[in-house]
């Protein structure tokens, strides 16, 4: 990694563009405790255990859980907001003002942390429980038919699926080989689209995108669903 480093260093002499070492962070993402030192330009890059990329927080641990919680609490303050306005709107107001602000920032980049344990999801479930409470409250229809936040995040997987076995390019380095199975069977024979399942030994790992949707894509598979026949609605 320090070599490519120093690639990097003679690329910005060729092309006058100048690199901020005392600006440029890491974070080891590993099981091992063995020490990493990394250097540009000849200082030390210092070492991080939470960094911010894209708006989400990936801690060394990727467990996310820093991330949801402030982002539990970024929502709760929206959610307050949009309580103190409710007299001005009827229930159907509410709801659209809850979907456009409150709830597209719960699923902010979802499909990187949508594995986490579900005692750190829950804090999320429990903002759009309160959501529909004042949405309840503020009118006389029945209680709002929102989808659970889990089940958006996994039409959202499942739909970046059906876009990778359409051969988006850009999605292509997420793309699974198909089973291959050593004996031919009827189950075999029923699901040729089934793609393969790696081996998972935590469960940490199986909770994570490749593993949990492609699952959840041999699920319907399984229901004898004919891939070329679907679409994205």
């Amino acid at each position: 990694m320090n070599v490519t480093l120093n690639r990097i260093v003679s690329w910005s002499s060729k092309w006058p563009v100048k690199f901020a070492p005392n600006k440029t962070q890491m974070s080891i993402i590993s099981r091992s405790r063995t020490p990493l030192q990394l250097s540009l330009e000849g200082q030390a890059i210092r070492r991080q255990d939470e960094m911010d990329v894209l708006g989400v927080t990936y801690d060394s641990a990727l467990t996310f859980r820093h991330y949801i919680e402030r982002l539990a609490r970024k929502a709760s303050g929206k959610l307050a907001s949009l309580r103190r306005m409710s007299w001005l709107l009827d229930d159907k107001g509410l709801e659209i003002l809850y979907k456009a602000k409150v709830r597209s920032s719960l699923e902010y980049s979802s499909l990187a942390w949508g594995g986490e344990a579900t005692r750190h999801l829950s804090l999320l479930d429990r903002v759009q429980t309160r959501a529909v409470r004042l949405i309840k409250d503020s009118g006389d229809r029945n209680e709002p038919k929102l989808h659970s936040l889990q089940h958006r995040r996994d039409v959202a997987g499942l739909v970046v699926i059906y876009k990778i076995q359409q051969r988006i390019l850009h999605l292509q380095a997420l793309r699974q080989p198909l089973r291959r199975a050593q004996v031919t069977t009827r189950a075999v024979t029923l699901m040729p689209a089934e793609l393969f399942q790696c081996r998972c030994r935590t469960w940490h790992h199986q909770r994570q995108y490749v593993h949990h949707y492609g699952k959840l894509w041999n699920t319907l598979i399984a229901a004898q669903i004919d891939s070329s026949k679907m679409n994205l609605q």
